[in-house]
């Protein structure tokens, strides 16, 4: 047989072996814990796509190393199944099949330790479709698989790959796995790239990247020799395969653009369709014989996929729906629809082939990371994710727009959140010339590829050049000039980040982090930073001598999130969703994920991150912060997280009126107590709950939740003995008897401390006492009782206040003796604020509202915060004295507890270095409203001419009906939009108010 001799093929795979083993990382075997982002879509190339046999459903694979199962309709994944992660390669998903029975996913991919020096890693897994569990694992081939198939019986198996043989395995009930390997097809190639069965299963075809295409009778296991126009594939990489839906066609796509089609039966050579001026990446079949081509490689802005008429060859549609290449597509079982995958997010799009519309965009909520630059003052940095050529395949000589902006924590700022950048000029960028020295990348290499070699001048005259392959990024995607052109970094198209000597060419560094194309990078000598922005979504800041990764950064709208390579973060509200760690538990086993979120008792520490940067170390910031603890997050990880589900109980006939039943299973096996169980009714804590089982055992346990008219959200928060959180959503209809429904009471505490005798020069050497803290509190009680009170059945306060200053203004003293009665309003030291509000908080049942407002001084301390008492005093003039400060974490553990709804308005920012992340996080995912002051880095101001802090002014205001939208009053969105506007317009934007509502009704809380 002409072509690629088994000699040849063991020389080209011996190379290969060579190059990659270069890249692998010793120890990977010893690694167990990986961290991952969870956008809700994939983070790097789609490489296969398959429809379940009813439609319903799309699974998809990809070199983030997840397999996901889409509801594609609705947009959500279903079910992310990780088998084994490793260093590298090692887990990347190639090829994905369905059983046609829907109950089986096979897997193939690269599934080994080491590239090349550790064979095999070649195995097959197969997973439970519903439960995403490894049914069991398939070991035959060494080398990675590619592509795998079922017949469509569901009873043969094939898989092949790096070793050019294609392995058909057999149901068998007999065997351990349930499959037996029955034979083992000679591809004579280097590798085989796509398998299909055809013609109702008797014939398997396969192409391959170095010697054409293959068709064999399966029954037989005998090769069926092809015509003469399939010799010219032998020279050519064809890595597109399809069968049409009769079975009766084949097509092959080739790197050249040829696109054939072939007689499945017996291989006859059927017509080309028109060639193409780019890499035929996928190629799918369709309804009224359509075929689908799409584009992998030099696709520009333009061309993303055909539809052609196979009968007559001609183009009847242009699909131009992503934004850049497409490596992977699937049609479901009629044909009707079409999915394909690819472009700069890495998206799904299910569409019509017969008309072009679009149906469904299946993606995660990052973006790849394409431009980014520095201030001059090194304080802030800017990044954009705008493609700056969408008309060229790269151009990393282009700098790219930047659009957004964050300023970097200092010693005396905080973080902030990140904002949209107007000014482009006074950021620097990537350096391509420095004095005599220039960079410029250039094609080349084995295939020729857009900046595979970079070229380093000097004067004008090239003095070196690097070439990209395999081992060392394959392209220079992005670089730039360091130390006055005495060195230079490039990034790859893989990750890979180098630094080389110019004089030299020679490697004098590497930064080890990215999984995805660097885009964009900009170095900073004198503050020893590099910032880096890739395809794999992410903002990195590395320490420019040590070549170590400081934090990486991820952001998604309004979400974001900082973490050090330690595992500390600090996040936007729900931004700690979207990473977090996944755990090997074996190499035939699936692994398991943790969020960051299920850690945050332990990792979420905004002030270890801000040091880190500032130190411009991680590891340093650790020692500092944290001296003696060593392996936090892998000892942590060894631990489960409770793993329990839940779902609306299948029967609703005995449930109390104004009632559902939620059943709750796994918990016990997860080592979590439901009776422990945070529960919560759209924001509302139910408290304690009756709990029964359901199944007489143990494994299931179903609890009666309130809930209101229309739709409700419950959200059921498990945490074990280990501290794990593990949070569970289930929406449910319901419906409130017709009777009366309970307005529930409102608990109202107010908290104003004006005098601070014990902090008489602690405040920047002057006294600490304040002017407005009692009179906002009590004015606000004031308010409250007029406004909002009427809407509940009755009105319980707790008043914690000065009395003194009650005393020094008559009028405001009796307005609150009208409200609490003189012998109720007790002094604010901190142990009667300890006692008195624990007891207070824990008065309201579930159809209650509880309202907290604290005016005063606040205070960090190192990782904490602090409430400053009355009584609150200093230890020594540089440390304060934390038995006579009230903790705010016992604060927040009573708000938590209490039933019903629950709001925080927060006017303790006075003082400058008193801005408190942690209260707002914990408020955030306990479903707390909050309202603070200001946000980071600003302190509350306080205008005589109010009377007021401006922030309780503006509150005041808004209550009395300045934030009325509507007939029925002022309702919690029209408050909050009110005291953000107000707050910045009276301060001149000067202070910026804190607010979360997510995830609550928009409640009346005033009469109008």
């Amino acid at each position: 047989m002409p072509g690629s001799s088994h000699p040849l093929r063991a020389i080209r795979w011996l190379i290969l072996v060579g190059l990659l083993a270069l890249t692998s990382t010793a120890g990977a075997e010893d690694l167990d814990f990986h961290l991952d982002l969870n956008t809700g879509g994939h983070s790097a190339r789609v490489t296969d796509l398959a429809f379940t046999p009813d439609g319903e459903g799309l699974v998809s694979a990809s070199d983030d190393k997840a397999i996901r199962i889409w509801d594609w309709q609705s947009g959500v994944t279903l079910r992310t199944i990780r088998g084994y992660l490793g260093n590298g390669n090692d887990g990347k998903v190639f090829a994905i099949a369905v059983s046609p029975d829907g109950k089986t996913i096979a897997a193939g991919g690269y599934f080994g330790a080491g590239i090349g020096d550790k064979p095999p890693y070649g195995d097959i897994r197969l997973f439970d479709f519903a439960t995403g569990k490894i049914k069991t694992v398939l070991k035959a081939a060494d080398y990675a698989i590619y592509d795998v198939a079922f017949s469509p019986d569901g009873n043969t198996l094939a898989a092949g790959g790096g070793d050019g043989f294609v392995y058909l395995w057999r149901a068998d009930d007999k065997s351990a796995s349930g499959w037996t390997l029955a034979e083992k097809l000679d591809a004579d190639s280097w590798r085989v790239e796509k398998l299909a069965f055809a013609a109702a299963g008797t014939r398997l075809a396969a192409t391959t990247t170095d010697n054409g295409i293959r068709l064999w009778d399966v029954a037989k296991a005998e090769e069926i020799p092809l015509p003469a126009e399939a010799e010219p594939l032998r020279d050519v990489g064809v890595a597109a395969l399809a069968v049409s839906l009769d079975g009766s066609l084949f097509a092959t796509g080739s790197k050249d653009g040829d696109v054939q089609l072939w007689q499945a039966s017996t291989g006859k050579f059927v017509r080309a369709m028109p060639k193409q001026d780019f890499q035929i990446g996928a190629l799918s079949f369709a309804t009224g014989s359509r075929l689908v081509a799409s584009c992998s490689y030099r696709c520009a802005d333009k061309h993303r996929s055909v539809v052609w008429d196979t009968d007559s060859g001609e183009q009847l549609l242009d699909y131009n729906g992503h934004d850049g290449t497409v490596f992977a597509g699937a049609g479901n079982a009629d044909g009707s629809l079409v999915a394909t995958a690819g472009g700069t997010r890495n998206a799904i799009q299910v569409w019509n082939p017969m008309t072009g519309e679009r149906k469904a965009l299946l993606q995660g909520v990052g973006e790849p990371v394409t431009a980014i630059g520095i201030d001059a003052a090194s304080s802030s940095i800017g990044w954009g994710n705008t493609n700056p050529c969408p008309e060229r395949v790269s151009c990393p000589e282009l700098q790219g727009t930047l659009d957004k902006v964050l300023a970097l924590p200092t010693a005396e700022r905080f973080f902030e959140d990140p904002e949209a950048l107007a000014e482009q000029g006074a950021y620097a960028r990537a350096a391509l010339t420095d004095g005599e020295w220039s960079l410029r990348a250039v094609p080349g290499g084995k295939d020729g590829l857009e900046n595979a070699v970079l070229e380093i001048a000097s004067g004008g005259k090239v003095m070196h050049s690097i070439e990209n392959a395999a081992t060392n990024g394959f392209l220079h995607s992005a670089y730039t000039l360091i130390g006055n052109g005495l060195g230079l970094i490039t990034g790859g198209s893989d990750g890979t980040l180098l630094e080389y000597k110019t004089a030299t060419a020679e490697v004098s560094g590497e930064f080890t982090g990215h999984t995805g194309e660097i885009n964009a990078m900009v170095a900073v000598e004198k503050e020893g930073l590099l910032v880096t922005g890739s395809a794999d979504q992410t903002v990195r800041l590395w320490n420019l001598k040590s070549h170590k990764l400081i934090v990486s950064m991820f952001f998604a709208g309004s979400e974001w999130i900082a973490w050090m390579p330690q595992g500390y973060y600090y996040s936007s509200a729900d931004g700690d969703k979207l990473i977090g760690w996944h755990v090997n538990q074996g190499r035939d086993h699936e692994g398991r994920f943790i969020s960051a979120g299920q850690l945050k008792k332990y990792l979420w520490s905004p002030e270890m991150v801000r040091r880190a940067i500032i130190l411009r170390s991680a590891e340093q910031a650790v020692q500092e912060m944290r001296p003696g603890v060593d392996r936090q997050l892998e000892k942590l990880l060894e631990r489960k997280p409770p793993e329990f589900g839940i779902k609306l109980a299948a029967d609703q006939s005995n449930v109390r009126e104004g009632y559902v039943a939620v059943e709750i299973s796994g918990a016990q096996e997860a080592g979590a107590d439901v009776a422990g169980f945070s529960i919560l009714s759209n924001s509302r804590n139910v408290g304690n709950v009756t709990a029964r089982s359901a199944d007489g055992g143990k494994s299931t346990t179903i609890v009666e939740v309130p809930v209101e008219n229309g739709e409700n959200t419950i959200r059921i928060t498990g945490t074990n003995e280990f501290g794990y959180l593990t949070e569970r959503s289930v929406t449910a209809l319901g419906q409130k008897p017709e009777k009366q429904a309970n307005k529930g009471k409102l608990y109202v505490a107010v908290i104003g401390v004006d005098k601070y005798p014990f902090l008489t020069d602690a405040c920047a050497g002057h006294a600490c006492d304040l002017r407005y803290p009692v009179d906002d509190a009590t004015e606000f009680l004031k308010v409250i009782s007029q406004k909002s009170a009427p809407l509940f059945s009755a009105m319980e306060t707790l008043v914690l206040v000065n009395r003194e200053a009650l005393d020094e203004a008559p009028d405001a003293g009796k307005d609150v003796f009208k409200v609490a009665g003189a012998d109720t309003i007790l002094e604010p030291d901190s142990d009667t604020i300890d006692d008195q509000l624990a007891d207070f908080l824990d008065r309201p049942g579930e159809n209650d509202t509880t309202i907290i407002f604290v005016a005063g001084h606040g205070i960090n301390i190192d990782e904490d915060y602090y409430f400053i008492p009355t009584d609150g005093r200093k230890q020594d003039p540089d440390r304060w004295k934390r038995s006579s400060l009230v903790d705010w974490g016992d604060i927040q553990k009573s708000v938590e507890r209490a039933k019903g709804m629950r709001f925080m308005l927060l006017d303790t920012c006075h003082a400058a270095n008193a801005f408190n992340p942690r209260l707002e996080k914990d408020a955030q995912d306990a479903r707390i409203v909050v309202f603070s002051a200001t946000a980071a880095n600003n302190t509350a101001a306080e205008l005589p001419d109010l009377g007021h802090g401006v922030f309780t002014y503006s509150i005041l205001e808004g209550l009395r009906g300045r934030a009325k939208t509507s007939d029925g009053g002022v309702t919690l969105f029209g408050l909050a939009d009110y005291i953000s506007r107000e707050v910045l317009r009276l301060t001149a934007s000067k202070q910026k108010p804190f607010y979360y509502v997510g995830g609550v009704e928009n409640i009346v809380l005033a009469e109008p």
